[in-house]
């Protein structure tokens, strides 16, 4: 059984992609407060993670975190920003519409533990982010 050889294919160079620049990443910082259920509420303070996006390309943030602890509990929350809402001068903010998780938590020897004696429930908290933080400097 012969093999043909195939003949040799020409190297032909693709031309450069065009360099299209991402908006830049940059974070934004939250303080609020939650609603109030079985008479306390929580403070909540936080960064969402950074991505990279500008006023209007319709981005999104992540976060999780929790909340200070009041009455020997804390809640922990996880969730995204609305799309951001772009300001006169520029910059932007997100909204957060968010719940707590209802499991009333509390630091014991390093890890968290469910505070039984707590009945179960969620906080609402949302408001406004802040604008953008951590931007590069301009030229890098």
């Amino acid at each position: 059984m012969s093999v043909c050889p195939l003949p040799p294919v020409p190297y032909v160079p693709l031309p450069p992609a065009p360099y299209v620049p991402l908006p830049p990443a940059h974070a934004h910082p939250f303080i609020g407060l939650t609603s109030t259920a079985l008479g306390h509420f929580h403070r909540v303070e936080m960064f969402v993670y950074a991505t990279n996006g500008d006023g209007t390309d319709g981005h999104v943030h992540r976060y999780q975190g929790h909340t200070n602890t009041v009455m020997g509990h804390f809640h922990r929350f996880i969730g995204m920003t609305g799309p951001p809402i772009a300001l006169p001068d520029g910059s932007h903010y997100h909204e957060i519409d968010a719940l707590t998780n209802d499991e009333p938590f509390e630091f014991k020897e390093n890890y968290y533990k469910t505070v039984l004696s707590i009945k179960r429930r969620s906080h609402k908290f949302a408001g406004p982010t802040g604008t953008g933080i951590g931007y590069e400097p301009p030229g890098w």
